[in-house]
């Protein structure tokens, strides 16, 4: 088993096109579609429906990217675990992220940009709540938090750089009655129930006065009252993960707005100039 070719069917798997996963894995488009059909002939069955100008997971494919996805993730945390661990005497930094982000869009790229700008560096991950990574910074229990937009905060000591523009979607699962629609209006939205995090992040479509917003304190459990269908979410394409059987809508024009993603570390921090170079991701 080739664990790189998971990684690609993955990229695939989040975008639904070979052309953005290439362009997110560096490589072409007629190597990464090699390698798909390289995990398929593997396994011995087929994981993506293809067309000129669609893609779409088979039910193999729903079932490799449900059930690798964790487990690609912690031989992520594993792998720079054991990597920390053997060589302390080099630069290690420590990067908190959201879980809700996807590993491929985000969080990889960042960590090869650190790896470009700093020599010998290492990198362990973290990936909790919103609330706990911005916990873990204050106080100094990692180095650099990679966060979707935080609400209020004084961050007079840090730095904060965006590292990727991201648009925002209305995300349903199956079990919701918008679920078949062609597309979601404003007047709809307000008839609903919108999921939102506890604490300190922004809440999605404040213009929205009049909708009804149920709080919960992680991802996990976003998810889980996700599916039971009676309520809706907003998200980025930054999205990291399909948990049973989801659609994403584009919001309406009206109410549309890209939602960065940051990276915020300490000013004084001794590899400061390093992580500075994080902002050009966002360009």
């Amino acid at each position: 088993m080739d664990i790189r070719r998971i990684e690609y069917f993955l990229a695939v798997a989040d975008t639904l096109s070979f052309t953005k996963a290439a362009a997110q894995l560096h490589i072409s488009h007629q190597a990464l579609s090699r390698q798909i059909q390289l995990l398929e002939s593997e396994l011995g069955g087929k994981l993506l429906e293809r067309s000129t100008t669609h893609v779409a997971l088979t039910e193999a494919g729903e079932k490799l990217s449900e059930t690798f996805r964790p487990l690609l993730r912690a031989l992520v945390y594993g792998y720079s675990e054991v990597l920390e661990f053997i060589d302390r005497g080099n630069s290690t930094i420590r990067i908190g992220y959201f879980s809700g982000l996807s590993y491929s869009r985000i969080i990889r790229p960042v960590i090869r940009r650190l790896e470009e700008e700093t020599e010998g560096c290492r990198v362990s991950l973290q990936a909790a709540d919103i609330n706990a990574i911005e916990d873990l910074l204050e106080q100094d229990r990692i180095d650099l938090a990679v966060v979707p937009s935080f609400g209020e905060q004084n961050w007079k000591n840090f730095t904060c750089l965006t590292v990727y523009n991201s648009p925002q979607f209305v995300i349903v699962s199956e079990n919701h009655p918008w679920y078949s629609l062609e597309k979601l209006t404003r007047e709809l939205l307000e008839t609903g129930t919108l999921l939102t995090y506890t604490g300190r992040m922004n809440a999605p479509l404040p213009e929205l006065t009049k909708l009804r917003r149920m709080p919960v304190e992680n991802f996990d459990t976003y998810m889980g009252v996700l599916r039971q269908g009676e309520v809706f979410g907003v998200v980025g394409d930054t999205y990291s993960r399909r948990e049973g059987d989801c659609r994403l809508f584009p919001l309406p024009p009206e109410l549309s707005a890209d939602a960065p993603v940051y990276a915020i570390f300490k000013k004084s921090h001794p590899l400061r100039s390093q992580m500075l170079a994080l902002r050009a991701l966002a360009n």
